[in-house]
C-alpha cells in the first residue's frame, strides 16, 4: 500500500460522519462560546499567575480546534457557505478571547508577573519552530478526525496549545500597555493559525474529501434548524409559556 493510499483508506461512512461531526462541533452557538470564554479565562489566569497547570486546564476546555479545521475543509471543498460560517465563528471567538483576557488582566493586575513570568514571555517571541509545531498538530488533528478509530482530542490539545495561550497573551499585553508582548503574541498566533490551516488543508486533500460537500451543506442546514428551535424555545421561556 502506497503512502497516499494510507490516507485514503478511510471509508465513505467515516468521511461522511467526520464532516457532519465537524460542522456540528464548529457551530457558533451558546455552548461553543461559553466554553471558549471559560477556556480563555483559565488560560489568562494561568499566564498571569505563571502557572502551567492552570494554563493546561484552559487549553483542554477551549473548543478552538473545530472551527479552524472547518475553515480548512471549506477551502478544500470550495464551499462558500461553510467558509463564511467557519470564519465568522473564528473571528468572534478570537475577538472575545482577547477581550476576556484583557478584562481579566485588568481585574487581577496586582498579581501580574509579566516582568518575570516565563509563561507570558514565551508566547511573546514568535519563531518558525512554533509554525512547524502548528503544522504538525493541524495535520495530526485532521487525520485523527477522519479516522474514527483514532482520538482527535490528543492532537486537538496540541492545537489549543498553539492558539489559546497566544490569544490570552495578546489581551494581557494590551492590558499592561506592553505593545511588544501583545504584538509578539499576535504574530505568533497568526503564524500558528496559518500553519494549522495549511497542514489541515493538505491532510483533507490527501484523504480525498471532495465528494463530501453535499454532506457539509446538509449538516449546516441541520444545525441552522437546531439553532432556530433553540431560539423558539428561548422565546417561549421568555414569554412565560414554557411547560
Amino acid at each position: 500500500m502506497s503512502f497516499i493510499e494510507h490516507f485514503r483508506i478511510a471509508s465513505e461512512t467515516e468521511k461522511i460522519e467526520s464532516v457532519a461531526r465537524l460542522v456540528k462541533a464548529s457551530t457558533g452557538d451558546f455552548d461553543f462560546y461559553m466554553f471558549a470564554v471559560l477556556g480563555i479565562s483559565m488560560a489568562a489566569i494561568g499566564l498571569v499567575l505563571d502557572s502551567p497547570e492552570v494554563i493546561i486546564g484552559g487549553m483542554l476546555i477551549a473548543p478552538m480546534l473545530y472551527p479552524l479545521l472547518s475553515l480548512s475543509l471549506a477551502l478544500v471543498l470550495v464551499d462558500g457557505q461553510l467558509l463564511y460560517r467557519s470564519a465568522r465563528t473564528l473571528l468572534i471567538s478570537f475577538t472575545v478571547s482577547v477581550g476576556i483576557a484583557l478584562v481579566i488582566a485588568f481585574l487581577i493586575h496586582p498579581f501580574m508577573m509579566i516582568d518575570n513570568g516565563s509563561q507570558v514571555l514565551a508566547r511573546a517571541h514568535p519563531s518558525l519552530l512554533y509554525f512547524v509545531v502548528a503544522c504538525i498538530s493541524g495535520f495530526a488533528a485532521t487525520y485523527a478526525m477522519v479516522h474514527t478509530n483514532l482520538n482527535e482530542m490528543l492532537p486537538g490539545v496540541a492545537i489549543s496549545v498553539a492558539l489559546v495561550p497566544p490569544l490570552a497573551v495578546v489581551g494581557i499585553g494590551l492590558a499592561s500597555t506592553d505593545w511588544q508582548v501583545a504584538g509578539g503574541a499576535l504574530v505568533l498566533f497568526l503564524l500558528n493559525v496559518i500553519g494549522i490551516a495549511l497542514s489541515s488543508m493538505m491532510a483533507f486533500s490527501l484523504m480525498d474529501l471532495h465528494a463530501t460537500r453535499k454532506v457539509a451543506d446538509s449538516a449546516i442546514r441541520q444545525e441552522e434548524r437546531r439553532l432556530e428551535k433553540e431560539t423558539e424555545r428561548m422565546e417561549e421561556i421568555r414569554n412565560g409559556k414554557a411547560s
